[in-house]
């Protein structure tokens, strides 16, 4: 069911049900998605009370929800969203939300939000270049989760050091070789006691009293996700080792502060010539469980779990 409903003092929105679960995009202002749930449920994104329900702001606003930017970091990032946007039905299950476009940054953002099989959802972010001149920026999504809880982050499989292998078992130029980077921040503490690794993941905490802290991984293509009392929050990214991405390569980034925690994906940077258009598609599921994630079975079997995406 997709209908237009009055949510947290804004006018016009746009909720989209599922069996399970709804989504309430902003039109009054945007784009942005507000609300993510179970039916009935706490919303899983943040959201700002002092913000909600404003419009025609001068300056940006955090709000909570989940946002679409571009990155790297910089003033086309912060563009106002502060005003409304339009839509329209595509098909049965999907809708685009349309932000005018921006001529002081020569682009024009679009956001598609499909309701797929077995409650998976699509957001696509379009970036389109309206300007003359190739535009040296590329799409970036940010999902501003709730207080209270925590993320886990896949990681490769451990291993041994060639030197240390099995009987029997031969090397190959690549077991000499690093797996994965990490990329760090000027606030960003490694003895932060927010960050947990364990053997298959990272896991991070958000708390309610420590200052920011961010960081970004080149992540091979699969689910992060997010835990905040029963429900877990997963998103689906990519990741194409051919190709270069902001942020020295991170096509995954985590920030959190004393309020918030952001997930964050980023598409290739490379150059967008006039007229031409980028895509940035996540998928995301929300599941309900008994489970703690921050056990390591719990989460294997979580993860297990999850949609195969093509």
């Amino acid at each position: 069911m997709i209908q237009e409903i009055p949510y947290a003092g804004w006018k016009r929105n746009l909720r989209l049900q599922s069996p399970t679960t709804e989504l309430i995009v902003t039109l009054d202002v945007g784009p942005r998605i507000i609300r993510y749930a179970g039916h009935e449920a706490r919303n899983v994104f943040a959201e700002v009370p002092e913000q909600l329900g404003q419009s025609g702001e001068k300056e940006w606003m955090l709000r909570g929800g989940h946002r679409f930017w571009t990155a790297p970091e910089a003033a086309h990032s912060y563009e106002l969203d502060n005003g409304p946007v339009t839509w329209k039905k595509l098909g049965e299950n999907a809708v685009e939300i349309i932000q005018p476009p921006s001529q002081d940054f020569g682009m024009h953002k679009t956001m598609q939000i499909d309701l797929l099989e077995n409650e998976v959802v699509r957001v696509t972010h379009r970036l389109l270049n309206i300007g003359p001149k190739p535009l040296d920026i590329t799409p970036w999504a940010l999902s501003v989760m709730a207080p209270g809880g925590t993320a886990v982050i896949p990681q490769p499989c451990l291993d041994f050091h060639p030197s240390e292998f099995p009987e029997g078992r031969q090397t190959c130029p690549e077991d000499f070789l690093p797996n994965r980077e990490l990329i760090l921040w000027s606030y960003t503490d490694i003895t932060d006691r927010r960050y947990m690794f364990s053997e298959q993941f990272l896991r991070v905490a958000q708390h309610p009293e420590m200052r920011a802290t961010k960081i970004g991984l080149k992540f091979a293509t699969g689910w992060v996700a997010y835990q905040n009392g029963d429900y877990v929050f997963a998103k689906h990214l990519t990741y194409d080792p051919l190709v270069p991405y902001p942020d020295r390569g991170a096509n995954f980034e985590l920030f959190t502060n004393a309020k918030i925690l952001e997930l964050e994906s980023l598409a290739p940077q490379l150059p967008l010539a006039p007229g031409a258009v980028r895509d940035l598609v996540e998928h995301w599921v929300l599941h309900k469980t008994t489970e703690d994630l921050r056990g390591e079975n719990a989460a294997k079997k979580f993860f297990a779990g999850l949609p195969k995406m093509g």
